[in-house]
């Protein structure tokens, strides 16, 4: 065997440590948390846009979202967002923390929002858990839960 094979054999253990070090897996988790917070991002613009279709590429067809009261799939979701029920009058949401798990991130964050659904007005800052899962290579939105938080 030549000097030269020999130095590549060396270095395969070090590039395969490298490649699967916990290091490379923080990089590839940063990257994701970033695609992961421009996709929330995205569905925040959509929304206040009415884009329907930005908003079916982002919600998830098995989508669950819980929140003020009701629990609503995709379609319910796209048509308040699309109809008159859902106002948005002050949008803020801070502190998001992204977790990822393999091809599942949870976003997890704090909204002072203040809005209006269904004639109903919805000040009281609030608590969220957002669930995306990368499909044939995008993120989409699988399950939204928003809990109030008792104002003091």
């Amino acid at each position: 065997m030549s000097i030269r094979a020999m130095r590549r054999i060396e270095v395969i253990p070090f590039l395969i440590f490298a490649l699967t070090s916990p290091l490379g897996a923080q990089e590839s988790d940063d990257a994701a948390k970033a695609e992961v917070l421009k996709v929330g991002q995205q569905f925040n613009e959509a929304a206040r846009a009415k884009d329907q279709g930005a908003l079916e590429r982002i919600l998830s067809d098995r989508l669950s979202w819980v929140g003020r009261g009701d629990r609503l799939n995709k379609a319910q979701v796209i048509a308040d967002y699309l109809s008159e029920n859902l106002h948005f009058k002050y949008f803020a949401h801070d502190g998001e923390r992204v977790n990822i798990f393999g091809n599942t991130a949870v976003v997890t964050g704090h909204s002072t929002s203040v809005l209006e659904y269904k004639g109903k007005l919805f000040d009281a800052p609030r608590l969220f858990t957002d669930v995306y899962v990368k499909t044939d290579g995008r993120w989409q939105l699988v399950s939204h839960h928003v809990s109030e938080i008792a104002k003091p």
